[in-house]
């Protein structure tokens, strides 16, 4: 099993403990741990953020829904349902725990929503059926758990799902998954009867999705309102002018990262993924005073946006 499919069944695991607790388990708002940013800056608080500047852990449960404005998502909660146990920092493959949705105490489930970047994948998936593949054989191997369906594509707020469903331990769970801007994001929900995991699976039909941003051959004559989302498009071919960051904390790491590249070749936003302060601190210092040859799209001058990956190892390793 790849390191990624282990931290996938890790949340799987995680969303299914979360439905075991009893209500006198329950954390008070006092008690309950703060999410831990890893972005290159932290949201304004009480202002709208744009796509372009929000980085994908912002996402929040306000006024009885969950907002991401990266992912152009909003989920309405039912009542009863809460915001639970905030996950840990991204991981330096990209993997996100967005939310913990509580539903225990209103309806006796849970719902992990959770993002996978695909630009650093320990697997060369290309798409979310790639994924959802790779955890179906993953599952497969798992002793005493059963495989109720396999990826079966559905259609939620317009956007294309895949679903997957399976169960272990008396507890049955749901893994609902589409792409947005190059990462698989996926809505796991667990619960003690199939019966319950259904019925919060149609709560998704709630959901709002902003439209995905035109890509290259799309709308003819269209220009693209958001970046357009392309792997691997820093090269020596598209790059202009480059200042490497200084290395620091040399801890041997592969330290990830996404930019956005305005229409005019500059870099318009920088989010480190997973990073000590001091490495954060130089890459942001110099990834701005990158210049890049501006991408067209049917004639359109066009914002990308891409990843890319950074080294801090002594020659010596």
């Amino acid at each position: 099993m790849t390191k990624t499919t282990i931290q996938l069944t890790v949340a799987f695991l995680l969303a299914g403990a979360w439905a075991a607790l009893p209500a006198t388990l329950a954390m008070s708002d006092s008690d309950a741990p703060t999410r831990l940013q890893s972005g290159s800056h932290q949201p304004p608080e009480n202002t709208a953020i744009s796509r372009h500047d929000a980085d994908p852990e912002f996402g929040s449960v306000v006024e009885n829904a969950y907002a991401n404005a990266y992912f152009g998502l909003t989920l309405p909660l039912p009542p009863g349902w809460t915001e639970g146990l905030a996950g840990p920092p991204p991981s330096s493959r990209g993997l996100y725990v967005l939310a913990s949705i509580d539903g225990t105490n209103a309806f006796g489930a849970t719902m992990l929503i959770v993002a996978e970047d695909l630009f650093f994948t320990a697997k060369p998936f290309a798409n979310a059926a790639d994924v959802a593949a790779d955890f179906r054989d993953a599952l497969a191997g798992i002793p005493d758990l059963s495989i109720d369906q396999r990826p079966a594509s559905i259609m939620i707020g317009g956007q294309t799902f895949l679903r997957l469903d399976y169960n272990a331990g008396g507890l049955y769970r749901a893994w609902l998954a589409t792409e947005l801007r190059c990462h698989v994001v996926s809505f796991n929900i667990t619960a003690r009867d199939r019966t319950t995991v259904d019925r919060t699976a149609d709560f998704l039909r709630a959901i709002s999705l902003r439209p995905p941003e035109t890509q290259p051959g799309g709308v003819s004559g269209a220009a693209p309102t958001t970046p357009v989302c392309i792997k691997d498009y820093v090269t020596a071919q598209a790059t202009v002018h480059r200042v490497d960051p200084v290395l620091t904390d040399l801890n041997g790491l592969t330290v990830p990262v996404r930019i956005i590249i305005g229409a005019d070749g500059k870099v318009e936003h920088v989010h480190v993924i997973s990073a000590t302060p001091a490495q954060r601190q130089a890459i942001e210092q110099a990834l701005p005073q990158w210049q890049f040859k501006p991408f067209d799209v049917m004639g359109h001058p066009t914002a990308v946006e891409t990843g890319l990956t950074f080294e801090f190892r002594s020659h010596r390793q």
